[in-house]
């Protein structure tokens, strides 16, 4: 037993290491790279470190099984085990159509892979590992991530300052004031602007771009919800309603001002009782009123982004004449974003759809599945919704907290997904890992508890 408690002390703090390490991973990669210059292999090896502790809990969890020679018995009890049937055998045939009938190298695969389906295995490896290993102390993990925001949603406010006062003074961090969006390779721009290199000034904050902050806070707003903002004193609700909302609002991202509107009506209508839910809506009413009047006195600069308008739908318009081409066997791994924006000799093109991404690199067969796994996703989601909506007061406390997480978990993917019609939104590794990570651990918990709550 205490060998047990040590090993999951253990894989808590490598779970820690991996969320901390995920929300300042682009900060001081730029620190380091741009400001101090150091651009040594150990460098390049210490950014992949995310991928190094999923490779290490993999290859954690293959010792624990051939030790104990029980991976079969388990298996067939594994409630995920439908999700990673269709996950390896989409794995398997789009390595083979892409490299034996596209000729795509193995190398490019690897990274289109990366980007496509490596959140589907962190949620495999952090369910199983819950399933494993982890008990109600390790909702901890999801509960202190929420309780992050507020520290950030500060932090958001004073680079806005900064933004606003004395953006050069970013470049001791190694940004470049001078640098514009869309460069490569060189130190990234201190502030991104509505319009390309003018107008007004965008908060990306501790990520690469402002619209990555913007998928930030629209997949956790729904977590932040129901652990730091629900069952709270009116104050309270307002003061961290009114951070979150500038904090979306100084993104400038329209989709994530979309979004998140669309997402407090969902959790206002479905998380307050009928009698209070009118009272919830009204204390959002001066931020929508502040969103209108800012899009409104701004339209030009905001929502009529010649450059950014004209983009998408050009871009979308060339996904289908691409998918049309080859329909059957489509374009390839890594040809359209992200690989293909750091594969040498192929052409780099974003649809700016991630549906339409997933389509032209590995066609209807690989759509298919990625579909499915995408919908299991939501359903887990939905039925602890359904769970939660019937429950008396047979359920313990723990089931019914998880079930209300799940839902949160769920109207966050929801987020992303309707994001994803008209952006890449789940390849950003910030956000995507640890979400993934999060939801999986709380799934995980949720089966435990409504297990043990039915063999009492």
């Amino acid at each position: 037993m205490e060998q047990s408690n040590k090993l999951i002390k253990i894989l808590t703090v490598v779970a820690k290491i991996f969320f901390i390490w995920l929300l300042l991973q682009f900060f001081l990669q730029t620190l380091i790279t741009y400001k101090l210059g150091l651009t040594w292999t150990f460098w390049k090896i210490l950014w992949m470190r995310k991928e190094l502790i999923i490779i290490g809990l993999i290859a954690f969890l293959a010792w624990y099984f051939w030790k104990r020679k029980n991976f079969k018995q388990y298996f067939e009890h594994f409630p995920l085990k439908n999700f990673v049937l269709v996950f390896i055998t989409t794995i398997v045939i789009t390595f083979l159509v892409s490299v034996f009938i596209n000729h795509t190298g193995v190398g490019t695969w690897m990274m289109s892979i990366r980007y496509s389906m490596m959140w589907f295995l962190i949620f495999i490896v952090f369910f199983t590992l819950t399933n494993l290993f982890f008990g109600a102390r390790e909702i901890n993990l999801v509960k202190r991530y929420a309780r992050i925001m507020k520290t950030l949603l500060v932090g958001s406010l004073c680079r806005r300052g900064i933004l606003w006062l004395i953006p050069n003074l970013l470049k001791f961090a190694g940004y470049n004031q001078f640098n514009y969006e869309g460069d490569v390779n060189i130190a990234p721009p201190a502030v991104y602007y509505t319009q390309y290199d003018s107008w007004y000034a965008r908060n990306q904050f501790l990520f690469e771009r402002p619209i990555s902050r913007g998928f930030f806070l629209i997949v956790l707003w729904p977590l932040f919800f129901v652990l730091c903002f629900k069952n709270k004193k009116l104050s309270e609700k307002f003061v961290w309603g009114s951070l979150y909302g500038l904090a979306i609002l100084s993104t400038f991202s329209r989709a994530a001002w979309a979004v998140w509107i669309l997402q407090t009506i969902i959790l206002i209508l479905f998380q307050f009782p009928k009698k209070y839910w009118k009272m919830a809506a009204l204390g959002f009413i001066p931020l929508m009123l502040l969103f209108a009047w800012v899009t409104y006195f701004g339209q030009k600069q905001i929502i009529t982004r010649e450059f950014s308008n004209t983009g998408h739908f050009r871009l979308v318009v060339e996904a289908f004449q691409k998918i049309w081409a080859r329909p059957i066997w489509w374009q390839g791994a890594g040809s359209a974003w992200p690989a293909s924006h750091q594969v040498t000799g192929i052409t780099a093109y974003n649809p700016e759809n991630q549906y339409l991404q997933i389509w032209i690199e590995y066609g209807l067969l690989w759509f298919i599945g990625w579909i499915f796994l995408y919908g299991y996703l939501h359903r887990i989601a939905y039925n602890a919704y359904e769970q939660e909506k019937k429950s008396d007061d047979t359920m313990t406390k723990n089931r019914k907290l998880y079930g209300t997480i799940l839902f949160a978990f769920g109207v966050g993917i929801l987020g992303l997904s309707i994001e994803g019609l008209v952006l890449q939104s789940f390849v950003d590794r910030m956000i995507v890992y640890p979400f993934m990570a999060l939801f999986a651990i709380a799934y995980g918990l949720y089966l435990k508890e409504k297990k043990m709550q039915n063999t009492q």
